[in-house]
């Protein structure tokens, strides 16, 4: 498991960090789900949509 952190902004203007947990094992067998879920410092999960991140219920955006 790794991980990165890189900056985002909501459409308020107000900076985030989301953190990007990568499963290496996952990369090495194709086809076996997900390799990377996403993270705010906080804990709450995001969805990744292209450059946009969403929180589950949809609260929150961020774009990279």
């Amino acid at each position: 498991m790794s991980f990165r952190q890189f900056p985002a902004t909501d459409a308020n203007g107000d900076d985030y960090v989301i953190i990007e947990f990568k499963d290496e094992q996952a990369d090495a067998a194709p086809g076996t789900g997900r390799s990377a879920r996403y993270e705010l410092a906080d804990g709450r999960h995001l969805i990744r949509d292209g450059r946009e991140f969403r929180t589950a219920g949809g609260e929150l955006t961020l774009v990279t």
